[in-house]
């Protein structure tokens, strides 16, 4: 399956504006990219001309729900946005999760988890498990999906696996985009991956997860969840591009799965960067077509 033209082109636009080199090129960068965010704090949903927004505190972060106007939804997500475990959500997010929320007819929350350096993997933790025990008191698992990329599909992936810990039921799917299920960033098919990446290198992903570790082993399973027990979890998606760094995990994440009888799929797609369902690409809107038939419980 060849890239699209638009595909090509974003690939081409995202090397010139030096994406990789200014945000994860290296530790320092990671540092830089974490004080501008900072600055200029995270996207709001500009969603309610189209959907129903409300605004929550737990545990004195935000939290978001996203749902259509008129009508109970049939479906819940629980979306937990990527940025290296330490950058805010953006508008590319809001963007994609205003698009499920409509073709899904389902309601989203989305909450802004405490981020890193100022916050670590324990403080995650104390907001996220509670907020999921919630979630699943208040809708049926059958109807829960839990999805989230890069950073939050690692997020997503661990939340898993400490709710059955917790005694809680599981979500009725598991949908990981380009997750970074592996903070070592450690497999040996990396640095071929990383010549072909423009977005992601290895040294500033290694940094952001070390940050959010807060001092925790590289392959405790609460922030590398490759190395945590699969079996018992629900079915899993990863969505995954061939020019990006964390597509070796999303094999590794594959094979311990069926190692372990647990169900997944992986869409793999030729030539597309990490996190690309988030951008406006013919590739982004097929992957979204197969991310709402396995939430609404098919496939074609």
């Amino acid at each position: 399956m060849t890239p699209s033209m638009q595909a090509r082109l974003t690939t081409v636009m995202v090397r010139l504006m030096g994406v990789k080199r200014r945000m994860y090129g290296s530790a320092e960068k990671v540092h830089r990219s974490i004080a501008a965010d900072r600055r200029r704090g995270p996207a709001v949903p500009r969603l309610k001309d189209r959907l129903n927004v409300e605004e929550q505190h737990v545990a004195g972060h935000r939290v978001y729900t996203v749902s259509p106007k008129g009508g109970r939804a049939k479906r819940h997500l629980l979306y937990l946005h990527g940025g290296g475990w330490s950058l805010s959500i953006t508008s590319l997010h809001w963007d994609l999760i205003g698009t499920l929320a409509e073709r899904l007819g389902c309601s989203i929350t989305v909450p802004l988890y405490p981020l890193a350096p100022e916050h670590t993997a324990r403080d995650v933790w104390a907001m996220l498990l509670p907020l999921y025990r919630e979630l699943v008191e208040w809708f049926s698992p059958e109807g829960l999906t839990v999805m989230g990329d890069s950073s939050g599909g690692n997020l997503s992936l661990s939340l898993a696996m400490q709710a059955r810990q917790a005694g809680l039921p599981q979500p009725a799917h598991l949908v990981l985009v380009s997750p970074c299920v592996d903070i070592s960033i450690s497999d040996p098919a990396m640095p071929a991956l990383e010549r072909v990446d423009p977005i992601l290198a290895r040294e500033g992903v290694r940094e952001a997860g070390r940050l959010y570790a807060g001092g925790l082993d590289p392959r405790d399973p609460v922030v590398s969840p490759l190395y945590g027990a699969l079996r018992g979890l629900a079915p899993i998606a990863v969505f995954t591009g061939t020019r990006d760094i964390l597509n070796a995990d999303a094999h590794r994440l594959r094979d311990r799965a069926r190692q372990e009888g647990v169900s997944v799929d992986v869409f793999e797609y030729p030539g597309m960067l990490h996190v690309w369902p988030l951008y406006s690409l013919p590739e982004s809107r097929r992957a979204i077509d197969e991310i709402v038939a396995i939430v609404e419980g098919g496939r074609d």
